[in-house]
């Protein structure tokens, strides 16, 4: 124990004691036991409890329940198997659910939101829902106010609060300001006391909008949704239709509920939302073990459909590892720029990646009082110092210091830039500063910062050209040094760049979106109408951004992807966050999105096609008063091996394949021919059964058989591209449902089908086998012309 407290006591005596009011420990414990915290509730993913109940207690489960239940009445508790495997279905897919979310449960903390109180007068980092009622907080530039509260310190304090009132402009706060959680620290930094915890902030709801902002339901899940409602309105009916048709052809009440159990079991995609739910769950804990949090599930769909990806320089091409290289002075000693340098960069409250390279190089200590700090801004991209006896200076990009340029800024400037170097100038004022230089400044020096290209960079890129995917940079730097080092990541046309700085604000953002590669002195409003225009084209667009001057565009992007280590205000408005602020791991997210799309896509498919063909036959056998072709315990092969199982290890295999067209389009053009060849196949073993005399059995065991071999062939056709494990798969599923009909035929209820029977299974069953191969040709044909005419009728006016 003492061995601990000497180590604590050395790591406290490393600390730098802050001269402001702060709770103590003691008072910290008192609020907390009084439950005066900032306990917010945020988990990403629904609660176990949640995840049990939804996919247990639902209206599909409760059917099968009540139609379990019939056939058990009606004394053929055999007949009731199918809801066994509805049973261990949901078994399965809740464990799935559950391990998944765990997963990342355990490395969202790694994201998690920290904030820096003041306690004891030291900086302590804490979760955001362990600030109490009257903490004191430090804010720094990019920001998110964790809390309400009042400004007791500050030092050129500027935030946006357009989260609470709808407009972007930079507001200045002053002592005694208050300030809103949701808003974001554009500039400076302050002191603040937190007035308001928990579901007392005023601004907590929308706090709450802003971290979820597209954490609705994607379009798959709507259309899933829909599809289910519709069926959730037809079951009634159909079965009250069902039960009055089946017992007056048959004369029977017992064969009534079979023959209507029958067709409502197959009608019933009990698995199709199970699956869904556990692709998406199991995709982003695929993620978070490759250290990428997705903060919504529905940002999985849109991840797999992005074709557009707008990126930083700094952060994502290079490292961001800025390093200071040399300075070319003008009109100004090297003792005296030294002065200068290490009195700026000891004042200047600022921590982005420039400040902090030059930080590195000039830090020794200054005795220079100061009058006036101006913060570094996105908007202004300069900062200074006014100093008590030692001038105002300023840093900055040249073309926000200066009015007009200098010849000699241009003369030195340029082959640094084209070889990828980044350009500040160092220039005096001849005021006290305000955030606008409303006077001439004089050049005193040209400061040269190297930044170093991302080791992965070239292979990163390489792979999204590849994949079809079109990568926009969009930077505060100058264009011409980002575009050079785009060039050298590989990135195709970065030849093609523009100075956003210069537009006249008449200009397309559409045309300039489509016409140019690198975008170059761009400010966050202009990020956030470049992505705007390139969603105006359909494109989905990312966003990746980790400082505060890309918030906007965050929010504007379809996905929006955060570094670990940028703003927590771009995180906060972010669906993706990348753990380990790589930008290769882009490469995992594209390929998860994608994986789980066209698996959803694969397995949707194999549920729709006994969906569609279960209403189609039911509603031909109420018109014609037959018997139903099917018993409830022969469907059971071809629920669980042509659909139940292949389908759970479809919904988790690799596909990376690029999407193509769009989910309802692509699932029925597999589904409708599957459902049609079904029916007219049915409907022609009935017709053999009225033909040949056919007993019923016999009729029902070469329809079930025919049904059956329609969902392997839909099962070999979304399987594609084969490998090994999917090969497999199929004989497996082929081979256990032919054992059905040959070794368990008599618990099935099936005829024997090694008889004459087999004349009719035979050429039955290739024949349906061409027929679906034709119609799924002719649906494919349907769905590219019908694509086709969709894009000519949205195409852009160029």
């Amino acid at each position: 124990m003492d061995s601990e407290n000497v180590e604590k006591k050395t790591e406290t005596e490393e600390r730098v004691k802050i001269d402001i009011a702060s709770l103590s420990a003691d008072e910290v414990k008192e609020k907390t036991d009084a439950g005066q915290t900032n306990q917010v509730k945020e988990d990403l993913l629904k609660s176990d409890r949640q995840i049990i109940q939804e996919n247990t207690i639902n209206v599909f489960n409760l059917l099968n329940l009540v139609l379990a239940a019939l056939v058990i009445f009606v004394g053929s508790p055999k007949n009731a198997l199918f809801f066994g495997v509805v049973i261990i279905n949901t078994c399965i897919g809740v464990f799935q659910e559950l391990k998944a979310k765990h997963t990342i449960d355990k490395l969202s903390v790694l994201a998690k939101a920290q904030a820096t109180v003041i306690r004891d007068g030291y900086e302590t980092l804490v979760d955001q829902n362990e600030i109490v009622l009257d903490d004191t907080l430090l804010l720094r530039n990019g920001d998110q106010i964790p809390v309400d509260g009042k400004i007791i310190q500050t030092e050129g304090l500027e935030v946006d609060e357009s989260l609470l009132t709808g407009e972007s402009d930079r507001v200045s706060k002053n002592i005694e300001d208050k300030v809103f959680s949701g808003s974001f620290v554009t500039a400076g930094t302050a002191f603040y006391e937190a007035t308001a915890v928990g579901k007392d902030n005023f601004a907590q709801k929308l706090t709450q909008a802003a971290k979820s902002k597209k954490n609705t339901s994607s379009d798959l899940v709507k259309i899933l949704g829909r599809m289910i409602a519709v069926l959730t309105v037809l079951i009634v009916p159909v079965g009250l239709g069902m039960m009055y048709s089946q017992y007056l052809s048959t004369d029977s009440f017992k064969q009534a509920v079979l023959g209507t159990v029958a067709s409502l079991v197959s009608m019933i995609p009990e698995g199709l939302m199970l699956l869904t739910s556990v692709a998406f769950a199991v995709g982003a804990a695929n993620l978070a073990r490759r250290k990428v949090l997705v903060q919504s599930m529905s940002s999985i769909e849109t991840l797999a459909r992005v074709d557009t990806i707008c990126l930083d320089k700094t952060g994502t091409i290079t490292d961001g590892t800025l390093k200071f290289e040399k300075a070319i002075l003008e009109k100004v000693s090297g003792q005296r720029f030294e002065q200068i340098m290490n009195a700026l960069m000891t004042q200047l409250p600022d921590t982005n990646a420039t400040a902090n390279a030059l930080r590195e190089r000039f830090k020794q200590k200054s005795n220079w009082y100061k009058k006036k700090i101006i913060p570094f801004s996105s908007a202004r991209k300069w900062s200074g110092v006014s100093f008590e006896d030692d001038g105002s200076y300023v840093i900055g990009a040249p073309e926000f210091v200066f009015t007009r340029v200098p010849a000699i800024v241009y003369e030195h400037a340029q082959s640094f830039m084209e070889e990828g170097y980044r350009i500040l100038v160092l220039a005096s004022y001849p005021k006290t500063l305000t955030t606008e230089l409303t006077e001439p400044v004089e050049l005193l020096a040209i400061l040269i910062i190297s930044d170093n290209l991302r080791e992965n960079a070239a292979e990163t890129f390489g792979y999204f050209e590849q994949q079809d995917v079109t990568l926009k940079v969009i930077s505060g730097d100058h264009p011409l040094t980002v575009s050079k080092i785009a060039q050298k990541a590989g990135i195709k046309d970065a030849d093609s760049y523009i100075d956003m700085s210069n537009l006249l604000g008449s200009e397309s953002y559409q045309t300039l979106a489509r016409e140019n590669t690198v975008f170059g002195r761009v400010s966050p409003e202009q990020k956030q109408r470049l992505v705007e225009a390139l969603q105006k084209q359909k494109h989905t667009v990312c966003m990746t951004g980790d400082g505060v001057n890309d918030v906007l565009a965050l929010r504007q992007a379809d996905i929006g992807v955060a570094m670990a280590n940028g703003s927590s205000a771009a995180r906060a408005a972010s669906d993706v966050i990348l753990l380990d602020s790589d930008f290769k791991k882009m490469q995992d997210v594209l390929k998860e999105g994608r994986r789980v799309i066209n698996n959803i896509e694969r397995v949707a498919s194999m549920y729709l096609v006994k969906t569609i063909y279960s209403v189609i036959l039911a509603v031909i056998f109420m018109l014609v008063t037959w018997p139903y072709p099917f018993e409830p315990i022969q469907l059971t092969p071809i629920n669980a091996l042509t659909v139940g199982i292949p389908s759970f290890f479809l919904a988790l295999k690799p596909s990376y394949e690029r999407i193509k067209g769009d989910f309802l389009n692509n699932i029925l053009r597999v589904s409708v021919p599957g459902a049609v060849t079904v029916v007219v196949g049915i409907m022609l073993a009935q017709l053999a059964g009225w033909s040949f005399n056919l007993t019923t059995l016999s009729t029902s065991t070469i329809s079930v058989f025919f049904t059956g071999c329609v969902g392997l062939f839909v099962l070999y056709t979304v399987s594609k591209p084969f490998d090994q494990n999917k090969v497999l798969l199929i004989v497996v599923m082929s081979g256990l449902y032919l054992a059905c009909f040959l070794v368990f035929r008599d618990f099935f209820n099936f005829d024997q089908l090694l008889d004459r029977d087999l004349f009719f299974v035979i050429p039955l069953a290739f024949g349906g086998f061409w027929f679906f191969n034709f119609l799924t040709s002719m649906m494919h044909h349907v769905v590219n012309w019908r694509g086709r005419w969709q894009r000519r009728k949205f195409r852009p006016f160029t």
